[in-house]
């Protein structure tokens, strides 16, 4: 595909708009997929292209994405096979307008209030180098009614984190041009998860914005690829079904990142003491290495004893 499929920036008399591309990614999202590309077109923010890969649809997902694509100028969809919706991202990464100044990413079942491109585009341009945004989020039911229990916003954003865990959804980034393009180029064959890895490349890289407002619907039903459920319970054990069923794709993800990114000697080190404790005695080491952490205390204590039993990587 061609990179500059969704046509060229531009700004504002100012020179203070600057096109944002957003990226979406669906598979069987016929339910709602209308409804999140809506609220995308009534952002305030007044050059907002989208480019829609669909992985391989079997319902009329497709079809309502052409729909939308004859009728605003600004959308783009095309379908591939099946592939995953990390490998799925990444493809929208490579295809990207590289006019663009910002691109985020979006799922196909939520939906963003109005200022939810505006607010990130004000903290981006606050930021020098490589420079990535995300956002707390409104967990809502299926018809977008709030849900009672809600997600701890309140987060420390950092490198040392973005190893172990990651607080960014990619349904609340943006990121500017040049950590798009640094990202791009060293683009891995999977990950645990795409907005994973964009985390640790920019608290690598250079700087991460959390906003700990919202500006987005984070629907949860049956259908989710990742959710977020707010009771403490339910929490725990969705952490537990994904570490089940990704045993082994952490190590995978950071020997892949060592292999990407190697020009910070300090993060480097904390890359190789994490990897060092799948055996004794970095299995040992670790526990007691405070450079890495998780956002929740009881979190720091259950995956040092998981890297004791050698249940992490």
């Amino acid at each position: 595909m061609n990179s500059d499929i969704c046509g060229d920036s531009n700004s504002d008399a100012n020179g203070e708009t600057k096109k944002v591309q957003i990226l979406m990614s669906t598979y069987n999202g016929e339910e709602y997929v209308r409804e999140q590309l809506d609220s995308i077109l009534a952002q305030n923010y007044p050059d907002v292209d989208i480019l829609i890969r669909d992985d391989g649809s079997g319902d009329d997902t497709f079809v309502i994405l052409k729909e939308y694509e004859e009728r605003h100028p600004n959308i783009r969809a095309y379908q591939g096979e099946n592939i995953g919706v990390n490998k799925s991202f990444f493809e929208l990464l490579r295809n990207s307008n590289k006019k663009a100044a910002y691109i985020g990413f979006c799922d196909q079942d939520d939906y963003w209030l109005p200022e939810k491109i505006e607010k990130a585009v004000e903290q981006l341009r606050r930021l020098d180098g490589p420079a990535l945004y995300c956002s707390a989020k409104i967990l809502v039911d299926q018809n977008l009614e709030r849900l009672e229990s809600q997600q701890n916003p309140h987060v420390t954003p950092g490198f040392g984190n973005a190893v172990i865990e990651s607080i960014c959804s990619g349904c609340t980034t943006l990121m500017n041009r040049e950590l798009a393009d640094i990202i791009t180029e060293r683009l891995p064959d999977d990950v645990v998860h795409h907005d994973w890895w964009c985390y640790m490349a920019a608290s690598y890289l250079g700087s991460m914005y959390y906003d700990e407002n919202s500006y987005m619907y984070y629907r949860q039903h049956d259908g989710n690829e990742v959710g977020a459920s707010g009771s403490a319970l339910a929490m725990i054990k969705a952490k537990a079904r994904d570490l089940k069923k990704r045993h082994g794709d952490l190590k995978k993800q950071l020997s892949d990142f060592r292999r990407y990114y190697r020009s910070a000697p300090e993060k480097d080190q904390l890359v190789d003491a994490i990897l060092s404790a799948e055996k004794f005695p970095g299995r040992f080491t670790i526990l007691f290495n405070r450079r890495w952490y998780r956002q929740s205390r009881l979190d720091n204590w259950v995956v040092r004893g998981l890297f004791l039993l050698n249940r992490m990587l």
